[in-house]
């Protein structure tokens, strides 16, 4: 009998990380006829899993209020509910990402 591969050749994952540790990785995926597959990540998925997979383990560590989040600005981290959270989080000063105050790293 031969073993299923545990993820599709094909995955799509988040990972945050910083100097201290890592949290994830979490991988989009869903149950399909022949077992998990490769999901499109759109926004509702992007933010639930910001909200109870990410913001959670920082509020475990107590980090949340120290943590700059970055991220591209893929059309699922930019819709409204994500930016809404984010910014109830961590703060539009904080967020480095498109659509927010900080596009990007700035150089002084």
């Amino acid at each position: 009998m031969q073993a299923l591969p545990l993820h599709s050749q094909k995955f799509t994952v988040c990972c945050g990380f910083s100097a201290n540790f890592i949290i994830g990785p979490f991988f989009f995926e869903e149950i399909g006829p022949s077992g998990l597959v490769t999901c499109t990540v759109k926004g509702t998925l992007y933010e639930s899993l910001l909200r109870n997979q990410l913001i959670r383990a920082l509020q475990q560590r107590g980090c949340v209020d120290g943590t700059f989040f970055m991220q591209d600005g893929a059309p699922p981290h930019i819709s409204t509910p994500v930016k809404q959270l984010l910014n109830l989080h961590f703060g539009n000063d904080k967020i480095i990402s498109r659509h927010f105050l900080t596009a990007g790293p700035t150089i002084t």
